[in-house]
């Protein structure tokens, strides 16, 4: 069977709008269906899954500093449990965790309220039947967790909601009825131009401008991240172009040369020049 197809375009899944909509809460997810899906995806599909979502979010809040950080550390957590599979929660237990949140009601609204009043009820921090899965995602109870549930919920209630989405459809052979990229395999891959990911990437500057999830993202897959981000057929036209990069993460120059050289290798830092120095990829 074939694996869930995304497109940006997909207004179900990503609905054009002046404002990022968050549902007050979501139907009963398939959790069993999750767990077959599960078990044919590979790493490649899950990241650029997170990174389309990801990016897609940050589209919205990319103006409030505070709110932007706070759904990075999200988006890096859920990228850490589904891409790398690397935490403490397996993906089983974190999607039971993301069900409960995502459908509790008036989950959107209620967050809001204990933000700014944390003594609202009723609070899904202190009820029995959701207690651990909040304390598990967002942390012990009190004003500062309430604070960072309420700016986190937009990364964890959109991105609960569109693997909902591609499950079900997955799980109705709908997926081939559907035009869109194949995360898995498709070279064509590149992010919809209303990703926010390496924004300043298309703006000509000379600098990176980069938020932690980008860092993190390049980290993990270095040294192929560019290909991860921006697809096979984009990163081989820009170097066909005279574009480099960087020989220790991956990095693609945004203008020709932009990158310094050390004893033939070009990096896009010093960390990354140090990190080569360190690992001895360059002799001194």
């Amino acid at each position: 069977m074939r694996l869930p197809i995304v497109s940006m375009e997909d207004s179900e899944l990503f609905p054009k709008s002046n404002r990022l909509l968050l549902p007050s809460s979501l139907a009963a997810f398939p959790l069993e269906a999750f767990e077959k899906l599960n078990a044919l995806l590979d790493k490649l599909w899950w990241s650029r899954l997170v990174i389309s979502v990801r990016g897609y979010v940050i589209n919205y809040i990319q103006d409030e500093e505070e709110k932007l950080f706070l759904c990075d550390d999200a988006f890096i957590q859920i990228h850490v449990i589904f891409a790398e599979r690397n935490h403490q929660f397996s993906p089983s237990q974190f999607i039971r965790d993301l069900a409960c949140v995502s459908s509790f009601p008036q989950i959107n609204e209620d967050l809001l309220e204990l933000e700014r009043n944390p003594g609202f009820e009723p609070n899904p921090f202190t009820q029995p039947e959701t207690t651990e899965s909040f304390l598990r995602i967002f942390g012990r109870p009190n004003a500062a967790t309430y604070h960072i549930a309420n700016c986190q919920k937009h990364a964890y209630l959109v991105f609960t909601n569109i693997l909902r989405l591609l499950i079900e459809r997955w799980s109705a052979d709908c997926a081939s009825k559907k035009k869109g990229i194949r995360f898995d395999t498709d070279p064509e891959w590149q992010p919809d131009d209303r990703v926010v990911l390496f924004q300043q990437f298309y703006q000509g500057n000379r600098t990176w401008v980069l938020t932690d999830f980008d860092r993190h993202i390049i980290d993990f897959w270095k040294p192929n991240g560019a290909k991860v981000v921006f697809g096979d057929r984009y990163i081989e036209k820009k170097k066909r172009a005279g574009f480099l990069l960087c020989d220790h993460c991956g990095m693609l120059e945004q203008c020709l040369d932009q990158f310094p050289q050390f004893k033939q290798h070009r990096f896009c830092s010093e960390q990354c020049l140090a990190s080569m120095l360190d690992a001895n990829q360059i002799s001194v």
